[in-house]
């Protein structure tokens, strides 16, 4: 990026009632939630569509809902589960796959964000859902290729991991010590709890899943009890209150608890803006001291040693912290030696590898350094990748054998 030009960070929480976006800017990194009535904050756009009857133009979100009670179109509802299960919809006289409403209803929102920043080029977008499966990024990579950004510009996390990245970007006063959020959605009230160890470099970051259990009619009492019961023995600097269920004047008695030596904060859009945040971090906006392993973080790294100007060098191709649903990688390299590749695997917090080594049985002999070979590393869990590796000969003079050999690397 040249030293003038300026880029768009963009983080969107979507879930099958609703999208909120947030954007921020090279110049303005704090982000800002898109509000669908100027001056409000009414962060929540309804995901959904409609076809304008006399216009046949799209709208969305609050003008589809206003369109379809005025019978000036049919709007379309819970684009996001009906997405997922393939579902169809006859509009007029075409009919069409509800995953691509859901496209057109992204390409809305994503120039919505542009047209309230500066109109610059898209830095990031980073998507957060309240929890990710191959099903869902299935979809989303079908969606993804519809959108107007480079498939590359584009990352999935999870809420957990939203708030991850909203809580430690807040400033030193709210994140000195440890960091909470409920989350109170019906009856039932879930804690996450965010704790780090200080005295390593990076900060490995853990966060605690804490089920609350559910509220009776004296939603004041029960929270109060459940308040001491989590932060027992606990330095905590901040409490972020999320979920419907934190509406109404009912807190009194909780309230006070809560803000006993620490901050509380009530809001609707921490998790938009945590994507936000993460969108800058994976830009490489500014540096970032924390590692984070959730269950959908690579819990380890993979690489091979080439030879690059006369010198050994690891080259990754998968990475500890990556997502894993979206890490893969491919890479060529001439083959130096016997029939055979080694895989280097390691932890983040440790220096010993462990080392796997890919047989390429029945390879055509060849003189050294005359085979040219295709790595392609594919994560199919946290946990494990799947290496592929084809035979590409080398040019004219040994032609590739079209063989092609598998391996499902593991790390326990």
């Amino acid at each position: 990026m040249a030293e003038n030009e300026q880029e768009i960070y963009i983080g969107i929480d979507l879930n099958d009632s609703y999208a909120m976006v947030s954007f921020a800017t090279t110049a303005h990194q704090e982000p800002e939630t898109v509000s669908s009535v100027a001056g409000s904050e009414m962060f929540q756009i309804p995901l959904a569509i409609c076809m304008a009857s006399a216009s046949g133009q799209w709208v969305y979100g609050d003008e589809a809902i206003r369109f379809a009670k005025a019978d000036m179109g049919r709007c379309e509802q819970n684009l996001l589960s009906r997405s997922l299960e393939r579902d169809f919809t006859i509009i007029g006289n075409e009919t069409y796959e509800v995953r691509t409403l859901l496209a057109v209803f992204l390409k809305k929102i994503l120039l919505l964000a542009g047209k309230l920043g500066p109109q610059i080029e898209v830095g990031k977008v980073v998507f957060t859902f309240a929890k990710l499966n191959e099903k869902l990024m299935e979809l989303m990579e079908y969606i993804f290729t519809q959108l107007p950004v480079e498939r590359k510009k584009i990352t999935t996390i999870d809420y957990m991991e939203s708030f991850y990245y909203f809580a430690l970007n807040q400033n030193r006063e709210l994140a000195m010590h440890d960091v909470a959020v409920f989350q109170y959605y019906g009856k039932n009230m879930v804690c996450w709890y965010l704790t780090r160890a200080k005295q390593s470099k990076p900060q490995l970051v853990q966060i605690l899943d804490i089920d609350c259990g559910y509220l009776t009619e004296n939603r004041d009492y029960d929270f109060s009890q459940v308040i001491p019961k989590v932060f027992q023995k606990k330095i905590i600097s901040a409490v972020y209150l999320v979920g419907e269920g934190f509406e109404g004047d009912w807190m009194k008695q909780s309230l006070r608890l809560l803000c006993q030596g620490r901050r509380a904060f009530l809001g609707k859009n921490l998790f938009t803006k945590g994507a936000c945040y993460a969108a800058e971090v994976f830009a490489g906006l500014y540096g970032w001291d924390y590692i984070y392993m959730g269950e959908n973080e690579m819990k380890f790294n993979v690489s091979i040693k080439v030879r690059k100007n006369n010198e050994m060098a690891f080259h990754t191709l998968i990475a500890a912290g990556e997502n894993w649903y979206e890490a893969q990688s491919e890479c060529e390299t001439i083959l130096d030696g016997p029939g055979e590749v080694d895989f280097w695997m390691q932890t983040p917090r440790t220096r010993e590898a462990k080392i796997e080594t890919l047989e390429l049985t029945n390879l055509p002999a060849r003189p050294k350094k005359t085979t040219r070979l295709r790595i392609c590393a594919k994560a199919v869990s946290d946990r494990s990748v799947k290496i592929t590796i084809y035979d590409m000969g080398l040019g004219e003079f040994f032609k590739s054998s079209g063989m092609s050999w598998e391996h499902v690397m593991k790390m326990k």
